[in-house]
This record gives structure tokens, C-alpha cells and sequence, in this order.
């Protein structure tokens, strides 16, 4: 792990997180149903959990694309420049931030879909999954994230470096290859993962106040059930909305996770170029010779 690849990660991941907040912020409160009228709310209320955020996603984005260069290069000389190199790299990255991921995305989540006082500060929702919780109230959804996010990252990094060595984007500039292989990458992993990402999320905030308010009214009379886990998460979502339901959230999710991964790829393909790809020849063959 060299210094100009974590420094590129480290700054991807700020520049990304802190530009595209708002976008998550309505995102996650489609996938959760807990959305209210966009300007009902001031500005700043979109920019909850911004501070736990950037604090947590940075070292685990800034860990997790460290790995993926790394585990590329390492793997290199048995796999070449492949799909299977791409879907290899990616796991061990997504399994190696995870530990990192979670704990933040279920601390963001609750902060963004708060509505009362105390559920807008982060000390009182740390509080409130220690005390009756414990340290798995953290790791709420870990296991599912890792069924997600494996397949997730598979295919986004498939799709993202095939699509960077197209004949057809061959001719243009790195920071438009970048562009494309992002939205590229980003339309098809979202468009395949996000029915189960809605039942992770709505899994996470399950034990939250604000879901608790929702659920005693008539548009949540459902939510209360979503504590006793996953299987009666997909069972309320049928009821609530029908296999559409699975889909809530999707078009916001796109408008966030489309500049936010552009942007991010962008910062980081610019300050550490991936040198791996300056040689198109390159296969294991080559490397074992």
C-alpha cells in the first residue's frame, strides 16, 4: 500500500462524500420510507451525519481501494488483466472494508433519517444500539452487506475496467474513459443489487425511533414488524407496495451513486493513475515469463 495510492483514496472519498451527501441523505430515506417533502426541511438537515461519514467512509473507502490496486497487481501473474482478476481484487477489498462499512452505515442511516432531537445527535444513537443492542447492533445487516456487496463489487469492476478497454472509448481522455466506465458500472451493480440494499437498509434503522414514529402511523402500520428480521422485511414490502416496492428509492440512489462514484473515480484515477493499465498486452503469461 503506497502513499499515492492512499492519499488518491483519501481524497476521492472526501471530495465524493462531501458533494453528494444530499443526494444520499434523500436516498436512504426513499429506501427506508421514511422520505419527506424535499423542501420541507432546510438544507443543513440533508447534511446529517455528514461528520460521522466522512470520518468512517474515509479510511474504509481509502482501505478498501488500497486493497483492490493491491490485490490487482498481486494477482497479476496468475490471472493477467482479466474479469477473474477484477471479480477476485474486488472481493477481497469489499470483505477487507466491511468491518469499516457497517458500523458507519448504520450510524449514517439513522442519523439521516431522524426526526426527532435526540435521534439527530450521533452521541445519543451510539448510546441507544449500546444499551440495547450491544456491539451486533453495529453490525446490523453485516452478513446480508457481505451477500450484497460481493456480487456488487463484482460486477462493478467488471463492467468498469472491460468498459475502459473498449475499441470504442479507446480514442478519448483518461478522465473520460473514467466517466463512462463509472456510469457504466454504477447503472448495471445498482440496477442488480438494489432490491436487496432496500431490505439491508430498512434492516438497519429497524430498531430507530424515527421508525418507531412511522410505524404507528396508517401509511407505516407495517414498520413495527420489520425488528423481527428479514424475511418479514420482504414479506411487509410485498404487502405495503408489491414487487415494485423492491425498486423504492432507485432513481434517487442513481442520481446519488452516479456523480458520487464519478467524482470519486475521477480524483482517484487522476492522482494514481492505475499503472496496470498502461499495458494492454499484459497477461499472466507475461508475467510468469
Amino acid at each position: 500500500m503506497d502513499i499515492n495510492t492512499l492519499s488518491a483514496s483519501v481524497a476521492s472519498s472526501i471530495i465524493s462524500r462531501i458533494v453528494c451527501y444530499p443526494l444520499d441523505t434523500i436516498a436512504i430515506q426513499h429506501t427506508s420510507s421514511t422520505r419527506r417533502p424535499i423542501f420541507s426541511v432546510p438544507l443543513r438537515s440533508y447534511y446529517r451525519g455528514v461528520g460521522v461519514s466522512v470520518c468512517m467512509v474515509t479510511p474504509a473507502f481509502a482501505l478498501y481501494l488500497c486493497t483492490y490496486r493491491q490485490s490487482k497487481e498481486s494477482l497479476l501473474p496468475y490471472l493477467g488483466d482479466t474479469t477473474l482478476n477484477y471479480v477476485a481484487s474486488g472481493t477481497v477489498a469489499e470483505i477487507s472494508s466491511s468491518l469499516l462499512w457497517t458500523p458507519m452505515e448504520v450510524m449514517k442511516a439513522r442519523l439521516q433519517i431522524s426526526t426527532t432531537e435526540q435521534e439527530k445527535k450521533l452521541l445519543y444513537n451510539l448510546k441507544q444500539i449500546a444499551q440495547n443492542e450491544g456491539i451486533k447492533g453495529f453490525y446490523r445487516g453485516y452478513a446480508m452487506g457481505l451477500g450484497i456487496f460481493i456480487p456488487y463489487n463484482a460486477v462493478w469492476w467488471s463492467v468498469y475496467e472491460n468498459v475502459k478497454k473498449m475499441d470504442a472509448i479507446a480514442g478519448f481522455s483518461l478522465p473520460a474513459q473514467t466517466a463512462l466506465s463509472s456510469i457504466a458500472a454504477v447503472t448495471a451493480s445498482a440496477g442488480l443489487i438494489h432490491p436487496l440494499d432496500l431490505v439491508k437498509t430498512r434492516y438497519q434503522v429497524a430498531t430507530s425511533g424515527t421508525v418507531s414514529d412511522v410505524a404507528h402511523t396508517s401509511v407505516g402500520a407495517l414498520r413495527s414488524l420489520d425488528q423481527k428480521g428479514i424475511a418479514q422485511i420482504i414479506t411487509n414490502v410485498m404487502a405495503e407496495s408489491g414487487k415494485r416496492g423492491f425498486y423504492k428509492g432507485f432513481v434517487p440512489r442513481l442520481c446519488c451513486s452516479v456523480p458520487s462514484s464519478l467524482i470519486m473515480m475521477s480524483v482517484f484515477e487522476y492522482l494514481k493513475p492505475d499503472e496496470t493499465a498502461k499495458d494492454e498486452s499484459v497477461t499472466g503469461e507475461d508475467f510468469i515469463a
